[in-house]
């Protein structure tokens, strides 16, 4: 096998890639990218058994073939080369060859015929039943912007496996609905797609959707397809697709957690509360990040204290109407939320006592739900 392809446009493919390579492994193939050249095209593909890439880019071909090769060293040459395209040639030894300008490098391939077998969208197409499946279309920046939302809400630990991912459903026909949570604070979105219906919902790998994010920078389109069958979902972004496989298990009932009706609701601009935030974290405990939300009128002042390391507090003004009271929080919970909404914003933040989960919203996103459980300080 033989192509030339340009640098720059090898260097997107394979930094699409490298998120779901996989680096200690017990199956060194996992840390390979598969290279498949074929008449004016290459397509690329990784897996880590769960989640799996491939994307089509254009290239000269000048002997077609399938090829592996370290994906991570491969991507770091081109990276670091200053020619404007790359020849990669298929050696007798297991080796590959890649030029680019004067710059030489040879690596070991290992055998493509072990590289993993990654579902297409025509095979999960052909075997999932009409019944099981979902397909949601919607406009990249859409998804984007739900996805910015939510996701940093997902658990991280591995022991409590069904939070590990993002639920997806259909609230109603042409509504889809993301959710996460980790036990402390949850994450909800809407956004309306049309045609989009679910029997029932499905927890997407958090791995799987953080890549996302690359797949749809990696392409310019109108429109991403996401269709989702029992045991899998696969996304479709022009030359890009993401497959991955469903996270088992049952996604708590979010619902019962969401505060309907808040004793107490707070009015206050982000920038405002975002910066007092920011400095009374300066000495929160750095374990648990514990700042309190003291209101009185229309003054909240955020303070900390850290026995041994010190104090702040800071002040600011709230559109408020009720009893003074405190409430604790997670600095790093809130801080999070704040940053992935407009900078313009005015937070509304419902609160009933100290024990009671806090309810955040936007005024610019009705649809946009934030719930944080207090702490005590």
């Amino acid at each position: 096998m033989e192509f030339t392809i340009e640098r720059s446009s090898l260097r997107n493919g394979l930094s699409l890639v490298q998120g779901v390579v996989e680096r200690p492994t017990t199956m060194p193939i996992l840390g390979s990218v598969l290279m498949e050249a074929e008449g004016d095209r290459l397509r690329l593909a990784a897996t880590d058994l769960e989640v799996g890439i491939r994307a089509e880019l254009a290239a000269q071909v000048a002997k077609g073939g399938i090829i592996t090769a370290p994906a991570r060293k491969l991507w770091e040459i081109v990276q670091e080369t200053e020619g404007d395209s790359v020849t990669l040639r298929a050696l007798d030894n297991d080796q590959v060859e890649v030029r680019c300008g004067r710059a030489v490098f040879k690596m070991m391939s290992l055998d493509a015929r072990s590289f993993p077998a990654m579902p297409a969208g025509e095979q999960l197409e052909a075997q999932a039943p009409e019944s099981a499946r979902a397909r949601l279309k919607i406009g990249p920046q859409v998804l984007r912007q739900m996805i910015d939302r939510v996701l940093f809400s997902a658990s991280a630990d591995e022991s409590r496996y069904a939070l590990n991912g993002v639920f997806i459903e259909a609230t109603s026909a042409g509504t889809a609905r993301l959710v996460t949570t980790d036990g402390h604070r949850l994450a909800m979105i809407e956004r309306e797609a049309p045609g989009f219906a679910a029997e029932r919902g499905a927890i997407l790998p958090r791995k799987g959707v953080s890549q996302i994010d690359k797949i749809i920078a990696f392409n310019s389109q109108d429109e991403v397809e996401l269709m989702i069958e029992s045991r899998l979902a696969w996304l479709n972004c022009g030359s890009a697709q993401l497959s991955m496989r469903l996270v088992e298990g049952e996604f708590p009932d979010y619902r019962a957690v969401i505060p309907t009706q808040p004793r107490y609701t707070i009015t206050v601009g982000l920038k405002p509360l975002q910066a007092a935030v920011k400095r009374a974290a300066i000495f929160s405990n750095e374990r648990f990040h514990g700042v309190k939300l003291h209101i009185n009128g229309p003054e909240l002042t955020v303070s900390s204290i850290t026995p041994g390391l010190g104090e702040a507090s800071d002040v600011i003004d709230i559109e408020f109407s009720g009893e003074e009271f405190s409430v604790g929080f997670n600095s790093s919970y809130l801080l999070q939320m704040l940053s992935v909404v407009p900078e313009d914003s005015s937070i509304n933040l419902g609160l009933t006592d100290e024990v009671s989960p806090g309810l955040i919203t936007v005024d610019s996103d009705s649809s946009y739900v934030y719930v944080v459980m207090p702490m005590r300080l």
